[in-house]
């Protein structure tokens, strides 16, 4: 599991503070200058495919998520937010082994990125877990070898952020099709004992927002 912050040194030192500092803050106060943080869990559909014997079919899959970010957060101040997906347990039917796991989460556009890290995840991982950041997107990785029917829960991504001068700030998952999926993995089927993806992104027809956080004096 790594705990390493990245960190964006000039912005760090324009608001005067280590990003070890904010991640001091917690309690009833997700970091400085937020409000008091809000936990909210929502289950997610994804529009999902997998491939079988060459040919794709669709898959009805949705996935729960519990984030915790402040409701409201002063202006141009930090604040924190935290992405916890369940333990993923893939049917031992279906898959016998996984890997190439994804989780893809977006933050908001307007604020602007001072750190990230993976914090906890269950012990029966192997420790080939990262996280990839594209500009607002964030996609929490893994290369372990799963077993189909065993739970295993993958880290939690926290991004500490700073906010604008004002407007509305949400949260939501990240990807745009199969190409850039919100959830993936590749799998061996064990029937056919061929190795294929299984792929989704969010449903836009029923889209979930994870946190909203309001910038307010």
């Amino acid at each position: 599991m790594q705990t390493n912050w990245k960190k964006a040194a000039g912005l760090l030192a324009s608001v005067g503070m280590a990003v070890t500092g904010v991640l001091a803050s917690s309690g009833s106060a997700s970091a400085a200058g937020g409000g008091t943080a809000t936990t909210t869990t929502s289950t997610l559909p994804y529009v999902c495919q997998t491939r079988v014997t060459g040919s794709w079919i669709p898959v009805d899959y949705s996935r729960t998520f519990t984030v915790t970010a402040p409701a409201t957060v002063a202006p141009n101040k930090t604040f924190k937010v935290t992405f916890d997906s369940a333990p993923i347990n893939a049917v031992a039917a279906y898959n016998k082994t996984l890997t190439d796991v994804r989780i893809a989460y977006r933050v908001p556009a307007g604020a602007t990125v001072l750190g990230y890290r993976l914090t906890g995840g269950s012990s029966n991982l192997g420790g080939g877990q990262w996280v990839e950041r594209h500009g607002d997107t964030f996609v929490v990785r893994s290369d372990d070898a799963f077993q189909g029917g065993v739970e295993y829960d993958l880290p939690n991504l926290e991004v500490v952020l700073r906010a604008p001068g004002s407007g509305t700030l949400t949260t939501t998952a990240g990807g745009t099709g199969f190409d850039d999926p919100s959830f993936y993995w590749y799998r061996l089927q064990p029937t056919t004992n061929e190795w294929d993806p299984f792929q989704c992104y969010a449903d836009p027809a029923q889209p979930v927002v994870f946190s909203t956080t309001t910038v307010q004096p």
